[in-house]
């Protein structure tokens, strides 16, 4: 076997993404033949020794791909550990007794909710998250008050201005005032296609609104079941997984259209009388 860059090797064993093990690597916490490696290193994957924090990789052939599809509760971060004491998406009861290591795509922030893909395909996460993929992402956020239709336009037209510079591509759509009354704010439904850091919460900011409630519904064609509760999970079916890979490319798509917002799906979650929906973002940190 050709020698593979020790970064690439650990994502294909599932264990992180290609840039979570990267980040490991900088961090000087993976060794090879007991030699702190850098990110250009390469190994013999046949020959030599990986540890991670000291503990080595058993060589074993690679695991089985797994694509599963979590609803992240509010109030739970994104992470494996936090200096902080604070639950995270592994403390979740139903996360804890699955058999397989998994890596979050992308991150939804503390209060962000909704749908977060979970895999040990590191090439593929590394492709849904990479700035080239233009992945859609869709959202269901509640923001206190109202945009005029001018604020709407300058999201969707790409004249919206960040301090990272422009929001260039953008849907936004008027759902609903607030069951609780005119004063206690709106939903929107938005599109965005970068996963650029807490994008979402910026673009309201910047325009004077507080998003009170954030829900990634989707990705991409993917849309997050009414049915799957907060801290429950599902697995992907072969369609859904195929649907992200031509999504980054790694499949032909079978006829080209256009991406839209999600239009399904009730947006009344505080409404006894309705169901309750999920909401939530996502990015770097989102």
């Amino acid at each position: 076997m050709e020698p593979l860059r020790i970064q690439k090797w650990i994502a294909q064993l599932g264990m992180a993404s290609r840039r979570e093990a990267e980040r490991w690597i900088v961090e000087g916490r993976v060794r090879v033949n007991g030699q702190v490696c850098s990110l250009g290193s390469k190994i013999d994957v046949d020959e030599d020794l990986v540890s991670i924090d000291g503990k080595p990789i058993l060589k074993k052939a690679n695991p089985p791909k797994i694509y599963w599809m979590l609803h992240k509760p509010d109030g739970v971060l994104t992470s494996r550990v936090d200096g902080f004491q604070r639950p995270t998406i592994y403390d979740l009861p139903k996360l804890r007794k699955l058999p397989f290591l998994v890596s979050p795509v992308g991150r939804l922030d503390f209060r962000t909710e909704g749908m977060l893909l979970l895999t040990n395909d590191g090439e593929l996460a590394n492709q849904l998250t990479h700035p080239r993929s233009k992945v859609p992402r869709h959202y269901h956020v509640l923001i206190s008050g109202r945009l005029s239709k001018e604020q709407e336009t300058k999201i969707s037209s790409g004249t919206l201005e960040l301090e990272d510079g422009p929001v260039k591509q953008a849907h936004i759509r008027y759902a609903h005032r607030h069951p609780l009354g005119a004063s206690s704010g709106s939903w929107y439904m938005l599109t965005v296609y970068e996963g650029r850091n807490r994008i979402v919460r910026r673009i309201f900011k910047s325009l004077g609104f507080k998003v009170v409630r954030l829900i990634r519904v989707g990705m991409g064609d993917l849309r997050m079941p009414e049915q799957l509760g907060p801290g429950d999970y599902c697995q992907l079916n072969k369609d859904q997984i195929e649907s992200l890979k031509r999504a980054v490319g790694a499949f032909r798509p079978r006829s080209r259209r256009p991406q839209e917002e999600p239009t399904s799906g009730s947006l009344t979650p505080d409404l006894p009388a309705k169901r309750r929906l999920l909401l939530s973002q996502d990015g770097p940190v989102a």
